[in-house]
Parts: C-alpha cells; structure tokens; sequence
C-alpha cells in the first residue's frame, strides 16, 4: 500500500427529516468519498442514535465504488446499525445501468443485517422507512 492521497470523487448532499435521514450521492465514487461520507454522517448519526431512525440514499451518475470502498461503506452500515440505524431504503435517480447498481448495493447490503430495499419513488420509500422505524 502507498502513501498516495486522492481527492475525493463524487458529490454527497446529507438532509434530516426527524429521524429520517436522506443521502443525495452523485458517483462515482472513490474511497477518499466514503471516508467523506463516514466523516460528514458521523454527527448525524450520534445525534439520531437516542431513537431508532432510517436512512433514504438517493444514487445518480454511477453508484459503484472500487473494492476497497466498498468494505469500508459495509463497515460504516454496521457502525451506523449499533447506533441505532433499522432500515435503508435506496432509489436510483438518473443512473445508467439500474440492474447492476442494485445488485452491487444489494451485495453490500447482504454483508450486514440492515433491513433494506429498493424504490423507484420517494414518498413510497420515505413511508416504508417511516415504518420501519416504528
């Protein structure tokens, strides 16, 4: 491994709606972007973590991440999970190739316990999370 410093490749929006949280992340991504987004939630997180709370992730551009983002984004999930995360729901606005996306999140998913699903709609995602976290 070097010591090469990268800067961080995509964008990363972080809304909070109660004890819902929603994510606009515009890929590709790269690992310096994962540690921003394990950075940037962090304090979302703690604060939210007194309750069961969801999240909502809204993917455009290319929501794919090499293999080593990968295995930190499923060891953020499990972090987020101690502290409280019950469900993920995910939508994937404006991306190219939707079957593959969803079966490499799907496969990060599977890593974890999280309960998790896909939409094509926000309102039916947010109520299904809002659910969730009764």
């Amino acid at each position: 491994m070097n010591n090469r410093t990268f800067a961080a490749h995509g964008g990363l929006k972080i809304t909070r709606e109660g004890q819902l949280l929603i994510i606009y992340a515009q890929g590709p991504g790269n690992t310096e972007m994962v540690l921003k987004y394990q950075k940037d939630l962090h304090d979302y997180r703690v604060k939210m973590s007194v309750r069961p709370w969801a999240s909502l992730t809204i993917f455009s551009g290319e929501p794919l991440l090499p293999p080593e983002a990968s295995s930190l984004m499923v060891d953020s999930i499990k972090q987020a999970q101690k502290l409280n995360l019950v469900a993920n729901a995910i939508i994937f606005d404006n991306v190219q190739y939707k079957t593959i996306s969803q079966q490499f999140w799907n496969n990060i998913l599977q890593q974890t316990t999280l309960k998790h699903g896909f939409f094509e709609d926000e309102a039916v995602a947010k109520t299904w999370l809002k659910e969730q976290i009764e």
